[in-house]
C-alpha cells in the first residue's frame, strides 16, 4: 500500500493534467472502490466476520470500480467535476484534521468535506485548466504522504475522523501530524508549479489546449 500511494500520489501531483484520461481512470477506480469498502464495512460487514463476505464485497468493490472508470472516460465533463471534487475533499480532510477537529461534531465534518469537495468540482466547470492542476496537485500530494505516513507512523488517519468524532476519542491531534501537513504544502506547490510550467510550454498555447472524449468532445479551450 505504501508503494501504491507514493508512486500514484506523485505521478497525480506532477502530471495530473499531462495525462489526465489515465489518471481519471485510475482516481474514479480509487474512489469507487473506496465508497464501497466503507459503506460495507459501515453496515453489514461491521458485523459479519465470515470470509465470503469480505471477498464478495472486494470483488464488486474492484469491478464497480473499474466500470466507472471506463464510464467516466466517456463522459469526461463529469470526470473533471469527480477529480476536481477529490481534491476539495482531500483540502477538506486536511483542514478539518488540522484546525476544525476542536468542532467535535461529525455532522460537521461531512458538511465541511464534502462542502469544500463541491465547492472544487463547481469551479473545474468554469476554470477547467487552473482548477485541474490546483486538485491534482493537491490530491495527489495528499496521496503520497498518506502513503509515507502509513509507514513512518504517528499519522492521524483522515478517514477514521467521523468515526473517532463519533467515538469522543478525537481530543488532539499528533503534533507530528503539522510536519506531515508541511510536507503535503510543500509537495503540492511544487506539483502545482511544474504543472503550470508544463502548460506554458504547450505548443498549442493556454487558449488551445484541450481534452477530447470518446465522442470529441472538448474541454478547457478557454481556461
Amino acid at each position: 500500500m505504501f508503494a501504491f500511494f507514493l508512486i500514484s500520489g506523485l505521478v497525480i501531483c506532477f502530471l495530473g493534467r499531462t495525462i489526465f484520461k489515465p489518471i481519471l481512470f485510475t482516481v474514479s477506480c480509487i474512489a469507487t472502490f473506496g465508497l464501497v469498502m466503507l459503506i460495507s464495512y459501515s453496515t453489514f460487514l461491521s458485523n459479519n466476520s465470515k470470509a465470503w463476505a469480505g471477498w464478495t464485497v472486494l470483488a464488486v468493490a474492484v469491478i464497480l470500480g473499474l466500470l466507472l472508470g471506463w464510464l467516466l472516460l466517456k463522459f469526461i465533463r463529469i470526470g473533471i467535476f469527480i477529480v476536481a471534487a477529490m481534491g476539495g475533499y482531500s483540502v477538506g480532510l486536511l483542514l478539518y484534521n488540522a484546525i476544525l477537529y476542536k468542532m467535535h461534531s461529525q455532522t460537521g465534518f461531512w458538511c465541511f468535506t464534502i462542502g469544500v469537495a463541491l465547492l472544487f468540482g463547481v469551479l473545474s466547470l468554469c476554470f477547467f485548466n487552473h482548477l485541474l492542476i490546483h486538485a491534482t496537485a493537491i490530491l495527489g500530494s495528499f496521496m503520497a504522504v498518506y502513503g509515507i505516513g502509513l509507514v513512518a507512523g504517528r499519522y492521524t488517519n483522515p478517514f477514521t475522523l467521523g468515526e473517532l468524532i463519533d467515538n469522543d476519542q478525537l481530543k488532539n491531534v499528533d503534533p507530528v501530524f503539522y510536519a506531515y501537513l508541511a510536507g503535503n504544502l510543500v509537495l503540492y506547490v511544487m506539483g502545482m508549479l511544474y504543472q503550470y510550467r508544463v502548460k506554458r510550454g504547450d505548443d498549442s498555447g493556454e487558449s488551445h489546449y484541450h481534452i477530447k472524449d470518446d465522442f470529441g468532445r472538448k474541454y478547457g479551450r478557454r481556461y
